[in-house]
């Protein structure tokens, strides 16, 4: 059994994944098929629903994600949006 100590650093815990999925479906009504398809090509995601699903995660997980350390890379899942959430949230415990 994996505890929290035991895994890697930047990768996320299954509930984090959840509440993002969760909130993609509560603020946008859409739901991925999962958590590992591609929200920008799959037009889940479009400039301006990127920004307010960026505004909702900085708000509810109590985070800031600057935009000039985005990378594309980081928004095209809920899994890989969960890993950059787990950073941000390192970042802060860190400062």
């Amino acid at each position: 059994m994996t505890t929290p100590m035991d895994r890697p650093p930047e990768e996320p815990a299954a509930g984090l994944t959840t509440q993002i999925g969760q909130l993609i479906q509560d603020r946008l009504g859409v739901r991925a098929n999962s958590v590992d398809d591609d929200l920008i090509a799959s037009g889940v995601l479009d400039s301006l629903t990127l920004v307010q699903l960026l505004l909702d995660i900085e708000t509810c997980f109590g985070i800031t994600i600057p935009l000039d350390e985005l990378e594309i890379d980081d928004i095209r899942s809920i899994s890989r949006l969960s890993r950059l959430v787990t950073r941000r949230k390192l970042a802060y415990a860190a400062a």
